[in-house]
């Protein structure tokens, strides 16, 4: 468990340096330096606050998926760990979670779009 290499992978994600995060969460630089360390851990409701701002839970925070990620992809009601998201569409789906209802209805319209566009020229 190496929370503070998740939330520094988390942080460079963004482009955010540690006093800018350090702001965000309303902690010192050296606080937030000290949290990616690990010599310190974040309270719960710092983790509440850095989960909040990542879209990730505070679960994801406490386990090292930086290697491999493992996000788990939910088929209907089955879910499959074994297929692993690439950076690309791990940062498609964190853009997308942030997006209003509207904004969602219309991304999905163009994906079904370009896939039926792409099924029919394979087919031809």
């Amino acid at each position: 468990m190496d929370i503070g290499k998740q939330i520094k992978t988390l942080r460079l994600g963004k482009a955010l340096t540690q006093t800018g995060m350090a702001e965000i969460l309303g902690v010192s630089k050296s606080t937030m330096s000290n949290y990616e360390r690990n010599i310190s851990t974040p309270d719960p409701d710092t983790l509440r606050k850095i989960a909040s701002y990542f879209d990730v839970t505070v679960d994801y925070l406490f386990n090292d998926m930086t290697d491999s990620p493992r996000d788990i992809i939910k088929e209907g009601t089955a879910y499959h760990p074994d297929k692993a998201l690439n950076k690309d569409e791990w940062n498609a789906i964190s853009y997308y979670r942030r997006l209003s209802d509207e904004q969602k209805d219309f991304i999905k319209g163009q994906m079904i779009q370009l896939y039926q566009k792409s099924s029919s020229s394979n087919k031809g």
